[in-house]
């Protein structure tokens, strides 16, 4: 057995080296972890906060100039007037989705506008290149002059819908409409267009073709660069096989993903068109899915069935119908919200009134006053140097304030949530308390 090692000066020059080497090993990986992080960046959208204001998308002809106008600056308002042609009165309706006649008299008593508002032109107008020709001067003058409440915090956002790339017509009238757009606007920075729902899109390279033309238009006219977002309509098989890839494509313009039923179903052809079908229930997790981790919200697609009166029937049977389609509506919507999605299409205003019921209720003011407690009560077990701590009986740490804060940041930009509040919270910035104050 050989004799043990005595320790000499030179260890201590090996140890001062080791200390050295793991200095340098330490730098070495902090820059790889640096370079990986920047180089995945862009695979998650930077969204302004006025895009989380998705709860509804109205979907409206572009080719009807005084539907558009109804969509825009209507909003909720019809709803009293078919209640009283109906004979319901709010407390029926209230009954039927089983909310208190309190809220539903309140909100029937102030319309609300619809948070985003899609001129459609592309599969609500009939074929035909009249019929193009008039959607796209209606959709730059409902664009241009319609009340969009920019006198408010939370103004509809203004989306275009053109026709798919299978058309031929698909560049022409977007440029066509960009171009309108720009030459009935002195500032560019005040363009009256936040995107386009771009729909019928199924691979990867369609994405970057959208964004090659994008780029082209704003450079053009003069327009910050970026400045149109796309919402992307997943409603076919590759699309929906496909959709990480398709969402990291679009990410740096990307402003929603949406779930289209109609279409998804025609492609697979599914025996019906419905949200419980195991493809359909696929898809639109995928969707959730892939939202969340790119960074902007999922849009459900449209209950079809709208709550409108049938003349074949009489009128004791139509307010029945009515309420029932009401409640379905309000069903489909308290689903996609628990599921996760964070917005639905309608094409009515009733159905805009219960989708916006239906989101309000899971965002409640009790809900919101206990997520921004568990906030401040994390920061003070923060401020005590406690990190994980137990708020009223619950684990609470960094992920548990992550979670409250994405709920919180989605409530202040649709209203319900204050600004100044948030602010004091951290949960918005200067500049997007500025944007939300009027």
């Amino acid at each position: 057995m050989s004799a043990p090692r005595v320790r000499d000066q030179g260890d201590a020059a090996s140890d001062a080296g080791s200390e050295a080497g793991l200095q340098a090993a330490i730098a070495d990986g902090d820059a790889r972890r640096l370079a990986l992080a920047s180089s995945l960046a862009d695979r998650r959208t930077e969204l302004p906060l006025r895009y989380w204001r998705q709860a509804a998308h109205l979907t409206t002809p572009a080719a009807d100039a005084a539907m558009a106008r109804k969509a825009v600056e209507g909003g909720t308002g019809p709803v009293a007037r078919m209640l009283e042609r109906l004979e319901l009165t709010a407390a029926d309706l209230a009954e039927a989705l089983e909310l208190p006649t309190s809220l539903v008299e309140e909100r029937l008593a102030a319309p609300a506008r619809a948070p985003l508002v899609m001129l459609d032109g592309e599969d609500a107008i009939a074929p035909g290149e009249e019929i193009a020709q008039r959607a796209l001067a209606v959709a730059a003058d409902t664009f241009v002059t319609a009340d969009w409440g920019t006198a408010t915090a939370t103004p509809s956002l203004r989306f275009y819908r053109p026709p798919g790339f299978a058309i031929d017509t698909t560049v022409r009238d977007l440029y066509t409409l960009l171009w309108r757009l720009r030459e009935r606007t002195d500032d560019p920075a005040a363009f009256p267009l936040d995107g386009i729902v771009m729909p019928k899109l199924d691979h990867p390279e369609e994405v970057d073709l959208v964004h090659e033309l994008l780029d082209r238009a704003e450079q053009d006219l003069g327009l910050i660069p970026g400045r149109l977002r796309v919402a992307y309509l997943i409603e076919g098989g590759w699309a929906a096989a496909q959709l990480p890839a398709i969402a990291q494509r679009a990410a740096p313009r990307l402003a929603a993903l949406i779930f289209g039923i109609a279409d998804f179903s025609a492609d697979l052809g599914l025996p019906a068109i419905g949200t419980d079908h195991p493809l359909a229930v696929w898809a639109r997790a995928e969707v959730i899915a892939t939202a969340g981790a790119v960074g902007v919200p999922a849009i459900d697609g449209m209950t079809l069935a709208y709550p409108v009166t049938d003349p074949a029937l009489d009128a004791a049977a139509n307010r029945r119908r009515w309420l029932e389609r009401m409640r379905l509506v309000y069903d489909d919507t308290v689903m996609a919200r628990d599921l996760g999605m964070t917005g639905k299409w309608v094409g009515h205003p009733a159905q805009l009134f219960a989708v916006l019921l239906a989101f309000e209720a899971g965002q409640s003011d009790d809900a919101l006053e206990a997520e921004a407690a568990k906030l401040e009560a994390y920061q003070t077990a923060i401020d005590a140097e406690q990190g994980a701590t137990m708020i009223d009986g619950v684990m609470s740490d960094r992920a548990t304030d992550r979670h409250a804060r994405v709920l919180l940041r989605r409530a202040t930009a649709s209203g319900r949530f204050d600004p100044a509040r948030a602010h004091a919270l951290g949960i918005i910035s200067d500049e997007e308390l500025l944007e939300m104050t009027p």
